[in-house]
């Protein structure tokens, strides 16, 4: 089988901000990924992860695309070997025509993941872009995509099946409606990525657009995901996330939790979650971000991302975990390559 493994961020697609973003997103000013340094590390790590998962899995072509501004990194990529000896194929990307090799790898290849930030809508395009090339997927399902992209989306249905998220708001042109206590807040991009734009709100925020305004839980940040294949999601080892940047809110780096009574709330929080969200047609790597609180009752959901999260570096370093579903695999290349399959 041949997969395409495309990370829109180092695989070409660097300068697509500028060409989609709008007034909504308020981050009209990102016209390059580039510009955003560990949006560009965390990416380049998230592919290489999967170019070793993928190159190590029985009978597997692995096809990846990288930035030409990225030589070096392509170099190392082509590099990688398996014990059969293969190596993936790496094809540069010329930023300023991104879909070019994008649709042929997507038309050439059995199965194509995706891994583009929600930013101004563009995994749903990218994945759009794909399906029309004649490709194939082995990712989120668009009713899943919808959640993942759309925050507003997300607390409406979170709302709806009694799922515990913060107290949120909007903020249209600087005025803001909705159950938010303004005095302990931030705001977000309601289309956004990475922490990218997030910032509290009695910082300078803006007053044009439209923004989510959520209440600030106090706790601790980490991330849970599942590889969903056709018997359902299994649930992988939390990661607790370590937060920085410009505003404190982007993603720095993650570690694999070791606290049972935090593993034990994290994954009752994320079967819940994961019980509700519409998964028949997704297959793959889905992640949730959450809050464990100061109390259990406290621990709330983030947001979901709809394709593989930056945690995929954690989680791939172990051979072997003990699952929330003790009749599971417990090996993450099994589980890939379940879901790969279709079985």
């Amino acid at each position: 089988m041949r997969v395409y493994l495309y990370e829109m961020v180092s695989g070409g697609g660097a300068f697509l901000p500028a060409a989609v973003t709008n007034g909504d997103t308020c981050l009209a000013e990102l016209g390059d990924f580039h510009q955003v340094p560990n949006l560009i590390a965390d990416g380049s790590q998230m592919l290489e992860q999967l170019v070793r998962l993928f190159l190590n899995l029985p009978d597997f072509e692995v096809w990846i695309s990288v930035d030409s501004r990225l030589k070096s990194f392509g170099e190392h990529l082509q590099a990688i070997t398996n014990s059969a000896g293969a190596s993936p194929m790496v094809l540069f990307a010329d930023p300023t025509t991104p879909w070019a090799v994008f649709e042929e790898c997507c038309r050439g290849a059995d199965r194509s993941i995706l891994v583009a930030p929600e930013l101004a809508n563009l995994l749903e395009i990218a994945v759009g872009k794909c399906l029309i090339a004649g490709g194939k997927m082995l990712g989120a399902d668009k009713k899943l995509r919808k959640l993942g992209i759309n925050k507003v989306a997300l607390h409406r249905w979170a709302e709806e099946h009694h799922v515990e998220m913060p107290a949120w708001g909007l903020l249209v042109d600087g005025e803001i409606s909705g159950g938010v206590d303004l005095v302990n807040a931030i705001c977000k991009p309601v289309m956004g990525t990475g922490g990218v734009g997030v910032r509290l709100l009695d910082d300078d925020f803006p007053h044009v657009g439209s923004w989510l305004v959520e209440n600030v839980v106090p706790g601790k940040s980490v991330s849970v995901a599942a590889i969903v294949t056709a018997e359902g999601p299994v649930l992988l080892p939390p990661c607790y996330q370590s937060l920085g940047g410009e505003f404190g809110f982007e993603f720095q780096d993650g570690a694999v939790m070791k606290d049972p009574v935090h593993i034990e709330r994290t994954w009752r929080l994320a079967h819940k979650v994961f019980s509700k969200l519409p998964l028949e047609e997704s297959r793959g790597w889905i992640g949730l971000d959450l809050i464990l609180g100061e109390e259990s009752d406290k621990d709330v959901l983030i947001e979901v991302n709809p394709r593989i999260t930056s945690t995929i570096e954690a989680v791939a370093s172990l051979a072997e975990f003990v699952p929330f579903q003790s009749d599971k695999s417990t090996n993450l290349s099994e589980l890939m390559l379940a879901a790969a399959i279709g079985k």
